[in-house]
């Protein structure tokens, strides 16, 4: 017997939100990557709203200072046509799953997930990145830390800082390609801003506070890079905030992190 399978293909937000609102549980789809997962799970969808024709999402924006970049904007898009303003979020990617993957996951696919060891997400996060929603109540931006996406919202865009200063991407998964982060670590340094924003992915994704207060605190900003003793307190200040990641891989990822920004 073969089953009937809704597939709705808008054109615009509007159109979008207006297909959720008929179809509620039907499943947003851009690159098809994380559908894929689902139904090689056994979880099959009732209904699919195909994202691919909306101009809107796909479109990257640069106004100077911020760089707006469309929910079905690729990895590989990200990295071959923003790596030299975003560097951080390109850094990252690269590291992302395959190269076929790359090609078809979405930025926004892996906020919509919410997958805490996503790789991108530690860039996003360094970078001070928002999320823009599109819902029926309006747009509303939230920072990518704090993003709760209500059932009829829509991830339309992120929006990301331009990159002003060096930054790393260090991580540890099983194996190099297809594997999912045990744990990742982003580092973006600011000179002129005399801060570093550290941010870890794995068993949860958050941003190491104490870590970055230390390193903006004694750094020397004028005379080279952290000399070992800093780096090692900044490596064990990263790993109790990225707790239950073991403490010694979230060290290690920091160091090698801080390293390679500041060389």
């Amino acid at each position: 017997m073969i089953s009937r399978l809704l597939v709705a293909q808008p054109t615009t937000v509007p159109d979008v939100l207006a297909a959720r609102a008929h179809a509620p549980d039907a499943t947003l789809v851009a690159g098809g990557t994380g559908v894929l997962v689902e139904m090689n799970a056994g979880r099959r969808p009732t209904g699919l709203i195909d994202l691919s024709r909306v101009p809107e999402l796909a479109a990257v924006e640069h106004d100077g200072s911020v760089v707006r970049v469309g929910a079905t904007v690729t990895y590989t898009r990200v990295i071959e046509e923003l790596g030299d303003r975003l560097p951080g979020v390109a850094a990252a990617a690269r590291t992302v799953a395959s190269r076929q993957v790359r090609n078809r996951g979405t930025l926004g696919g892996a906020l919509a997930i919410g997958d805490p060891t996503g790789d991108a997400l530690a860039g996003l996060l360094a970078a001070d990145a928002e999320v823009e929603l599109a819902g029926p109540a309006g747009v509303r931006r939230v920072p990518v830390g704090d993003v709760a996406i209500a059932p009829d919202e829509l991830v339309t865009a992120v929006l990301v800082p331009v990159a002003d200063g060096p930054v790393a991407y260090a991580k540890a998964g099983m194996r190099n390609a297809m594997a999912r982060a045990l744990c990742g670590v982003a580092v973006a340094v600011r000179p002129a801003r005399r801060s570093v924003a550290i941010a870890v992915v794995g068993a949860r994704a958050t941003r190491a506070h104490e870590a970055e207060a230390l390193l903006a605190r004694e750094a020397p900003w004028d005379r080279g890079a952290p000399d070992a003793d800093l780096l090692q307190r900044a490596g064990e200040l990263v790993a109790a905030a990225a707790a239950p990641i073991p403490p010694h891989m979230a060290a290690v990822l920091t160091r090698r992190a801080l390293e390679r920004a500041w060389s």
